[in-house]
Formats: C-alpha cells, sequence, structure tokens
C-alpha cells in the first residue's frame, strides 16, 4: 500500500488490528512504559451510517482504483451512498459494474447488484446510459443484464428501450422477463407486436411477463390470457395481474376480480379494490360494494377511496352503510367521502 503523508489526523482506512489488550500493573514495571497505539488500532470500526460522505467517497475510490481498506467494506459503502442519493458516487457505480460484470452467471454479483440499486436510488435517468454499451458489448452476464433492465425501468430511462428488442429475442428467459416489464415501465406501445409472439412462449414466466407488460400497454387481445391467467394466478400474483387488468377491462373482468378477492390475503384484496376503482367500467361499483362488507377494516378503508374514484348513484347509500361501521377510522372516512359528494343525510 501506499504511503499516505503524515497528517494529524488518523488514518480513516488503514487495516484495524484488534483491540490492544489492557497492560498489567506489573508488565509495566517489568518491561518499562508502554508503547503509544498505533493509529490503526486507536481507530476502531464505525457503523456504516455514520462514515461521512467524502470518507466513503474516497473509500469506494480506494476499492477501485488501490488497495481495499477493510473498513468500511465495498458493498456496503456502496449501499449507504445509494441511501444518501450521493450524485457524485454514479461514475464510480459505474465503474463497479464494469468491474465485476460477468463475474457469475446466474445470479449479479453482489456488487453488480448494489451498484445498480444505488443507481436506481440516485439517479437521475441518464446516470443509467452507460449502462447500454457495457450490454451491447457483452459484458454482462444474463443476470447482470436483468440487474440493469429493472435499472432502466426504475430510472425510467427511455434510451434503454433501444435495448427491448434483443431482450425479447435473448436467449435466457429471465432477460425475456426483464425485457418485457421494461417495454410496460417506459409504456413503449409500439413494441406490442415485438411482445404478442411471447405470449405462447415455451417459457411460462416469459408468457406471464408478456401478459402483464400487453395488459400494461392497454393491448385488448390481452385480456382473456390474462383472465386466465387471474384464474390460476397465486395470491402473490393476484395484484400484479389485477393491475395489469385495468386497461384492458370489459364488463366481466370486475365479477373475475372479486371471485380472485376471496383467495386473497389482505394485501392482495387491496390491491383488487384499487384496480377497480381505476376500472371505467359500471360493474366495478357493483364489485366495490359487494367488497365494501368485508371483514378486513383496511379493506372497507379501500374501497372507500376506490368509490370515490366512480360517479355512481349507487355509491352514496354504499357509504351511508358504511356510516355505521363497526370500526371508527372507517366511520370516519366514509362520512368524509359522503361530504365530496355533497350528500343530504337522508342515506
Amino acid at each position: 500500500m501506499k504511503k499516505r503523508r503524515e497528517t494529524n489526523q488518523l488514518d480513516l482506512f488503514a487495516q484495524r488490528q484488534g483491540t490492544i489488550p489492557p497492560v498489567e500493573p506489573s508488565s509495566v514495571a517489568s518491561s518499562g512504559p508502554s508503547p503509544e497505539p498505533s493509529a490503526a488500532e486507536g481507530v476502531p470500526l464505525r457503523p456504516i451510517g455514520e462514515w461521512p460522505t467524502d470518507h466513503l467517497l474516497d473509500a469506494l475510490n480506494l476499492h477501485l482504483y488501490a488497495e481495499p481498506p477493510d473498513d468500511p467494506p465495498l458493498v456496503a459503502s456502496i449501499v449507504e451512498l445509494g441511501e444518501r442519493g450521493e450524485p457524485r458516487a454514479v461514475p464510480l457505480l459505474i465503474r463497479t459494474c464494469r468491474r465485476f460484470a460477468g463475474f457469475d452467471a446466474r445470479q449479479p454479483a453482489a456488487e453488480v447488484a448494489a451498484a445498480l440499486d444505488a443507481l436506481a436510488k440516485i439517479g437521475p435517468a441518464s446516470a443509467a446510459v452507460p449502462l447500454i454499451d457495457l450490454i451491447r458489448r457483452g459484458l454482462f452476464s444474463p443476470a447482470s443484464t436483468v440487474a440493469a433492465l429493472d435499472c432502466f425501468g426504475k430510472l425510467r430511462c427511455r434510451q434503454g428501450a433501444d435495448l427491448i428488442p434483443a431482450g425479447l429475442g435473448h436467449e435466457a428467459p429471465i432477460v425475456r422477463q426483464a425485457a418485457c416489464a421494461l417495454a410496460a415501465s417506459l409504456h413503449r406501445r409500439e413494441d406490442t407486436k415485438l411482445l404478442e409472439p411471447l405470449l405462447s412462449d415455451l417459457d411460462r414466466g416469459v408468457a406471464k411477463s408478456a401478459r402483464l407488460a400487453l395488459g400494461a400497454l392497454g393491448y385488448k387481445p390481452a385480456r382473456e390470457p390474462l383472465e386466465e391467467l387471474l384464474d390460476r394466478a397465486t395470491p402473490i400474483d393476484i395484484p400484479l395481474v389485477a393491475q395489469a387488468l385495468i386497461a384492458v377491462a370489459d364488463d366481466d373482468t370486475p365479477v373475475k376480480l372479486a371471485r380472485a378477492a376471496e383467495r386473497c390475503d389482505e394485501e392482495g384484496r387491496c390491491a383488487i379494490v384499487a384496480a377497480l376503482g381505476a376500472m371505467e367500467t359500471p360493474n366495478a361499483v357493483a364489485q366495490l360494494i359487494r367488497l365494501s362488507r368485508d371483514g378486513r377494516p383496511v379493506v372497507r378503508l379501500a374501497v372507500i377511496e376506490a368509490l370515490g374514484r366512480h360517479e355512481d348513484d349507487r355509491i352514496v347509500p354504499a357509504l351511508g352503510a358504511l356510516t355505521r361501521d363497526s370500526d371508527a377510522e372507517v366511520i370516519e372516512a366514509a362520512e368524509a367521502a359522503l361530504k365530496s359528494f355533497d350528500a343530504s343525510p337522508e342515506w
């Protein structure tokens, strides 16, 4: 390691040598005065959140361009800089991606995963543009490509759309799935013709991703495949399917969603209620009123919010019934919603 210039400050990146054992009085008498502890011995490891941002940047530089320090660790430094939204870290994060991409063909290297996650938090969208060249040059493994495409989606990086056609035709199913998700995130309706053949992809995960993407893009022929997916979807997947059905729903879709709610947990039911609130079909109101009798107060609160997005003569009586709910929070929300409808107290 290169020697640092001598200063009056401790070396923040010096290797820790361990705790100095207490000196027994007898040893002091026999061996003379104890030597002064070195700077490395005098600097304890600090929680990553206590490191100044400039020192974290210095540490990241050392990890990438010199002999890495023991403290703070590389991945922890990247994660913390991402949490702080530090824009000066962006070039170093790109450098991290270049250095560690492709180390693992199944899972992205931990360093790459942390760097891409930090990029997505820091932004702006232009921060991810250098990744395009890395992918085109084949420097990313399929797993790292997936993580990069996800970063483009989170940042709404429009330049990343150029990677969608190649991604949809990639030999690795996980990359085809990620390309479907990116097309949906960037609202790329011009890619529907490329997505449509993937509805019958031999890989079930790809076929599901294509259905979700085409539904989000408002591609009407995707409704039936999505409703078929809804019938066999797990409780974890149902909220995703419900969201995808909003733009392609017909009059029967709300009924199918309400039936699916019966096998959902609380979170899934609230997701279905939110989807019904966003659907422009009269049957959505009927199913919301049905779900207003759900046994979970959180679901009933979600119904009140969803009903507020519709205009229908049945809404005021339904809200009036909820003002007599057993839950005080539901009652308060229903009364507030009624005021927005300028309703008389004749419910």
